[in-house]
């Protein structure tokens, strides 16, 4: 019998949180501010949430409003029914937070689909970025450490990224080496099918033409150099990755960290309970809104849908939402949000201190991101290395031509050729790949599973008291 009620209540419950035809009816008055709302977005948004079959919540006591934690509470069917409702509702959206942390397939999952490479368009290389946005586990790394890892590497060599990135440099490079080869053979000397070597068809016409090609002692001087532009440029690339991720550590470590020292700072009553949701929301928001600088405007949806759940939620203003969405720099909106959410709280001034000093840290860590993004190694050094590497790996052939000279009509300096530049391109192109590491970091799982699901099982435990049991 009590399943039945528990359940009549859900049920109850869901009815009333679904919006009327898609309207904003349902959302309290006091998260509208004229002037700042962006109308035509937010009933799109609410249409779309409507025609998936997804309620909006009504909004719970105002901060602002002192009032409004006076109002009498909704009709429920006891008291016990109410708390089995919230627990109910707080296990879905845990399981929810969850569910959004789990990374998509990557290029390192067993059934992760493969392209082979004259499949891939020439947007390939730039679309599986995305793949490569790997978070490690136990699993991951016994099969990362595996020896089966060098069979499973050179099986996947055809449909590596990097083929479609280099066609055009290989194709070009391969075709100097074939040229090479076909002028010799045709104005110099060639050789039959039985080894026998004749002059060149074309020789007839200046019979003291010479081969096409070099001494290989001039490349032996220029490898050191181009070697160390090749280490320098990759490692430096690797160095940004490193630092790109280190910085994110931090960002995940002190956003935790808000939501650890409101829950430790703020008083248990009613108000400093919304409080403490309404700064671990905006916390949320915040890195969000830094997942979204760095994505670029692609991730303009899904910033704004996400805004719009804390909207839902009760835990942020529409017209926050909306002026966060039309801020030049959305982070410092972000935490500007979160200092001015500390100002309201009654708590000791030593203890809005070290709140404050975590948000201040979070500032920090911004601008550490912002100038890795917005600078890239400087453009010289990169050209140069790349007109060094182009021009060793043209002229090339022509240093292998006679060193390759057992082979039947010189034909290995062909694949010779392909061979050493593919992994000399492919050198610079991880170096290139990693400069930029934001779009190749997992950050979706960082702020979906590191942050929001930590932030939502930190509040759950202190608002049910877990760590009180026993006193």
């Amino acid at each position: 019998m009590r399943t039945i009620c528990l359940l009549s209540a859900v049920t109850a419950a869901a009815s009333a949180f679904t919006p009327l035809s898609g309207s904003r009816t349902s959302l309290n008055p006091s998260l509208r501010r004229s002037g700042t709302v962006s109308l035509t977005l937010y009933d799109e948004y609410m249409k779309s949430r409507a025609a998936g079959g997804i309620g909006v919540a009504p909004p719970p006591p105002d901060p602002d409003d002192p009032e409004s934690f006076d109002q009498p509470p909704a009709p429920a069917a006891s008291a016990d029914d109410k708390m089995a409702l919230l627990k109910f509702y707080e296990q879905v959206a845990a399981e929810k937070s969850r569910a959004s942390s789990i990374p998509a397939a990557t290029d390192t999952d067993p059934d992760y689909k493969r392209v082979a490479w004259w499949a891939q368009g020439s947007q390939y290389t730039e679309d599986q970025r995305k793949d490569r946005r790997t978070v490690f586990m136990h699993d991951d790394w016994v099969r990362h450490r595996s020896s089966e890892r060098f069979l499973r590497n050179m099986k996947t060599i055809g449909s590596s990224g990097i083929n479609q990135a280099l066609i055009k440099e290989l194709a070009f490079v391969t075709s100097v080496a074939t040229f090479v080869v076909v002028f010799n053979m045709l104005f110099v000397s060639y050789q039959d099918f039985g080894g026998v070597s004749h002059i060149g068809p074309l020789n007839m016409f200046d019979s003291t033409l010479k081969s096409l090609s070099l001494p290989a002692l001039p490349f032996s001087i220029a490898m050191p150099a181009l070697s160390l532009l090749l280490v320098f440029r990759t490692n430096t690339g690797y160095f940004r990755w490193n630092e790109a991720r280190t910085l994110w550590g931090g960002l995940i470590n002190n956003c935790r960290n808000v939501v650890r020292q409101t829950n430790t700072f703020f008083p248990d009553d009613a108000k400093h309970e919304l409080l403490k949701r309404r700064m671990a929301a905006e916390t949320q928001a915040f890195i969000r809104s830094l997942r979204n600088f760095l994505r670029g405007p692609s991730d303009d949806p899904t910033l704004r849908s996400e805004l719009y759940e804390l909207v839902d939620k009760g835990l942020m203003t529409l017209g926050q939402a909306d002026d966060t969405m039309k801020a030049s720099n959305r982070p410092m909106f972000c935490l500007s949000a979160m200092s001015a959410t500390l100002r309201k709280a009654d708590i000791d001034p030593m203890h809005s201190a070290r709140i404050d000093s975590t948000i201040s840290v979070l500032v920090d860590l911004t601008g550490a991101n912002e100038r890795i993004f917005k600078s890239p190694i400087p453009l010289v050094y990169t050209r140069l290395t790349s007109r060094f590497l182009t021009f060793f790996l043209i002229l090339l052939p022509l240093a292998l031509w006679n060193q390759l000279g057992e082979s039947w009509n010189h034909w290995a300096t062909i694949p010779a050729e392909f061979i050493i530049s593919f992994f000399l391109f492919g050198i610079e192109e991880v170096g290139i790949s990693i400069e930029e590491p934001f779009s190749i970091l997992p950050l979706e799982a960082f702020c979906n599973g590191a942050i929001t699901a930590t932030h939502e099982e930190m509040l759950v435990a202190e608002r049910n008291g877990v760590f009180e049991d026993g006193l």
